[in-house]
């Protein structure tokens, strides 16, 4: 069955990325300045829902001293979520058990759903330019309401920030840190569709570096994500792993790049348990655009099913590209 599903933070909330607090200028271990995403990561989303299924379901153990599933359900806890952790660069499909597609994470509010886009509507495009563009106002801080797309806000009127300055324990040189979380302002919510074979119900969830808490809401539904633009320009719906050379194959892009990088498990002789960072893979960044693509390109996008199960490499509605670019 299909659910829409919205997350409305009931408190600050902060989305990691590839960067942690460490020493300035650090770019492996971090730095004291950190500000959070405003969205979560789709494969966030992915560990959160598989969570709460088996906590649903009554298989995942909760004491004091941690979380786990106990010998005799592991087997069955494999049956319905899966036992791999996503894999961002996994050439097979994955499974995840019962849940068996996700949609990109949109805003919702009052049954209106918005999506990132670049503002490339309020500019005229003509052979590789934006007539009256002006570099001081940014285009990359807009949403669309995809079932009106004459409506939209800025990222202002809807993520308010919330800045914490501290000292951690223990003193020395990165005792002092500042960070930067979010609320939702005016009833915003996040949503997302997923397809579960599993009666979900409502749930307070945590999300986040900080294991923020979300209320969440499960509405049964037949909609999807779609969205169609009145130009014919190409819309990234989601974060986008594109292996192609992007200025070959389209005539013009407006796009944002963002780190994806994960913690795994690694055995140590030490210690039972150490963790090690995932390789650093940059993604185009959801709400760029992309005017005329190739088909390659196209086809590069959709061809990576493991991505777009969870919601990444997803784009908006497909049309007639023209294909008068010179490669």
């Amino acid at each position: 069955m299909r659910y829409l599903i919205t997350l409305t933070p009931l408190e600050p909330y902060f989305f990691g990325g590839d960067v942690t607090f460490g020493k300035l200028g650090d770019e492996e271990n971090g730095t004291y300045l950190v500000h959070s995403q405003k969205f979560p990561q789709q494969s966030a989303i992915l560990g959160m829902i598989r969570k709460e299924i088996m906590i649903q379901d009554g298989k995942l153990t909760r004491k004091v001293r941690g979380e786990w599933v106990d010998k005799d359900k592991v087997e069955e806890t494999k049956r319905l979520v899966g036992d791999e952790k996503f894999d961002l660069l996994s050439k097979k499909e994955q499974d995840f058990g019962v849940i068996s597609k996700i949609s990109p994470i949109f805003l919702y509010k009052d049954e209106k759903r918005f999506i990132k886009k670049v503002d490339i509507d309020s500019y005229e495009y003509k052979d590789g330019l934006l007539k009256n563009y002006n570099p001081k106002i940014d285009i990359y801080d807009n949403f669309v309401e995809i079932d009106n797309k004459d409506s939209k806000k800025s990222a202002s009127d809807i993520f308010k920030a919330v800045e914490q300055i501290g000292i951690k324990k223990g003193g020395g040189e990165n005792a002092f840190f500042k960070k930067t979380s979010y609320l939702l302002n005016d009833n915003f919510s996040f949503a997302f569709y997923a397809d579960i074979d599993y009666e979900l119900k409502d749930s307070i969830v945590k999300l986040g570096a900080d294991d923020s808490k979300f209320k969440m809401k499960i509405i049964k539904t037949t909609d999807n994500l779609e969205y169609e633009d009145k130009n014919g320009y190409l819309t990234l719906l989601s974060d986008t792993y594109i292996t192609l050379p992007l200025k070959e194959h389209c005539e013009f892009a407006i796009t944002s790049e963002i780190a994806h990088r994960s913690l795994k498990n690694k055995k140590s002789i030490n210690k039972k348990y150490s963790f090690e960072k995932s390789k650093r893979v940059y993604m185009y960044e959801k709400g760029s655009v992309i005017i005329n693509p190739s088909n390659e390109l196209i086809e590069n996008i959709k061809s990576q099913k493991n991505l777009t199960k969870i919601g990444y490499n997803t784009i908006s509605k497909e049309q007639k590209w023209k294909q008068n670019f010179i490669k």
